[in-house]
């Protein structure tokens, strides 16, 4: 193998490795686009990839096939021009190296060229991402009033989705039973959430009164469970956890929802300690249980945007743009847990589909 032709597939192999660290890339025509994915990489002829997905310019989805060149001239020399197999590609892509400028011959398509480092931690994006300098150009007092607004609308859809929870008959009223059920996936959360919903609704169902339900793991799900670091990371800590829990909220003839209720009438500090259980759930699994259940269900807005921020590795380019150009106390921006969520909110409906022409911290530059 030449040394060309290793450096071609050094190419490849970066493309299909890729992590995106900017979605952007700049077309021989002057437009943009973002790609999604990167597609399958075709070891026999053909392009290089095969269905590789891309915004365009005017936020359209498309999907086609991608060829990779070190220089624009290799199409000409590989033979592609006259290949049926390359009809109608969706790009043509070419790293741009010293004296390799873009051809200008008419059987050679526009190349789209990759920014100068496409994979490495240092990687320079092919232009700015709009929230790159929005504290800059809108200042910190906007842009904390939008994520304010965003993580409203998040804390909102929370409410809405746990009241519509439904269980079939058990102990208790609906409320009840709606309580118990937030409270197990909250504790299964991230990613045994579904798994423990469904444990404890069955344990709901089969039970007579509070003390006989038994919230248990089957022992053909117990594969499913994956395992995460403290009690609440195995299926035995999980149902501890909830058996403990639900004796301190139905003792005295209280019931879930009543206890949920005094949990929100109280200051955070406070329901942080009447959650937890010495060795098995700390004070970071108790805040995620008041966010994500108790705070939710009983529309507890007030506590909920007071409880103290947490760091999520998905939104830390995110935060960073957003903190890259605070310089000076005056600009800066205070995170706390709204503003947390409301990464996360952006991070799951906006940056992962690279949407940035409708997310609303981009508008805020528009004004």
């Amino acid at each position: 193998m030449t040394e060309a032709e290793r450096s071609e597939a050094d190419l490849q192999r970066r493309w299909a490795e890729s992590r995106w660290p900017t979605p952007f890339l700049s077309t021989g025509d002057g437009q943009r686009v973002r790609v999604i994915a990167p597609g399958r990489w075709n070891h026999g002829p053909g392009p290089d990839f095969l269905g590789t997905q891309i915004l365009d310019g005017e936020g359209r989805a498309r999907r086609g096939n991608v060829e990779l060149h070190l220089d624009p001239r290799a199409w000409l020399q590989h033979g592609h021009d006259g290949d049926a197999a390359y009809d109608g590609l969706l790009l043509h892509v070419v790293e741009r190296r010293p004296g390799h400028a873009r051809a200008g011959d008419p059987r050679i398509p526009a190349a789209t060229g990759l920014p100068s480092a496409l994979d490495g931690p240092a990687a320079r994006p092919a232009c700015r991402l709009p929230c790159e300098d929005i504290v800059e150009r809108a200042g910190a007092a906007a842009v904390d009033a939008q994520l304010l607004q965003i993580a409203r609308r998040r804390f909102e859809r929370k409410v809405r989705e746990l009241q519509s929870i439904a269980s079939a008959d058990g102990p208790g009223g609906q409320g009840d039973r709606r309580c118990l059920i937030a409270a197990a996936r909250a504790l299964g959360q991230p990613h045994n959430a579904e798994l423990s919903e469904r444990a404890i609704r069955r344990a709901i169902a089969a039970a007579v009164d509070w003390n006989t339900i038994e919230p248990a793991i089957d022992a053909d799900e117990r594969s499913e469970w994956r395992r995460g670091r403290g009690a609440v990371g195995t299926p035995r800590g999980w149902e501890h956890i909830l058996r403990t829990l639900l004796r301190r909220w139905t003792e005295d003839a209280s019931t879930p929802s009543v206890a949920f209720a005094r949990l929100a009438s109280v200051e955070v500090g406070r329901a942080v300690v009447a959650l937890r259980i010495s060795g098995q759930l700390g004070r970071g699994r108790a805040l995620q249980l008041l966010a994500d259940a108790v705070y939710p269900l009983t529309h507890a807005w007030t506590q909920w945007i007071e409880l103290p921020a947490a760091r999520y590795r998905r939104t830390d380019e995110l935060r960073a743009r957003l903190s890259s150009d605070v310089r000076t106390s005056d600009r800066a921006l205070h995170w706390r847990h709204p503003q947390s969520q409301a990464l996360l909110e952006l991070e799951r409906v906006r940056c992962r589909q690279w949407a940035c022409r409708i997310c609303p911290l981009a508008a805020l530059a528009a004004h």
